[in-house]
Formats: C-alpha cells, sequence, structure tokens
C-alpha cells in the first residue's frame, strides 16, 4: 500500500539462498510453498529449490519454507519478496 515507507530487511537474499541451500542438504526434509495471485485469486503450490532459483522471486506474493533435518529439528522461514521482508521460526 505504502512501499516506501516499508524499510526492506538487509539481508533479504542472503536468507533466501540460506533456505535454499538448507532445502538442498543430504537430510533435509519439507517442502517450499509459494503463494501467487492469479486473475485476483491466492494460488498456493510446491515447487522444488532449483525451480525457485530458476524464477523471479517477486512474481510471488509469499515463499515459504517448512523445513527440517532427520534429526527432529524442523523450522520455517516465510519471505515477502516484494516488500523484501522475512521471518524465521525454530520449532524444536
Amino acid at each position: 500500500m505504502f512501499p516506501e515507507l516499508i524499510s526492506p530487511a538487509l539481508d533479504f537474499e542472503h536468507q533466501l539462498g540460506a533456505c535454499v541451500n538448507a532445502m538442498g542438504q543430504d537430510d533435509a526434509i519439507g517442502q517450499i510453498l509459494v503463494f501467487e495471485r492469479l486473475s485476483g485469486m491466492l494460488h498456493m503450490r510446491h515447487i522444488a529449490s532449483a525451480d525457485l532459483a530458476g524464477t523471479d522471486i517477486d512474481d510471488y506474493e509469499m515463499v515459504v519454507f517448512d523445513g527440517g533435518n532427520t534429526g527432529g529439528d524442523t523450522w520455517k522461514h516465510v519471505f515477502f519478496p516484494r516488500q523484501r521482508e522475512h521471518y524465521f521460526v525454530y520449532q524444536a
């Protein structure tokens, strides 16, 4: 609504790259979900790490990494590409 009032997270690109790398680890579990608006409606779909890296992240309204590892750690990292905002949630 007022994009000039939102200060982007300085580490957005770094954190996004870290999530893509984490999902590619040998012991990684989880999925990546993207939310995009098509014909006025918000749609969610699963996307592979390689496919996400090959797209313009700004095409999505939200990207959710629902990750973890086989050792039992779980975490979520939510990105809002257009605002360059992100939030990390660690769940032990």
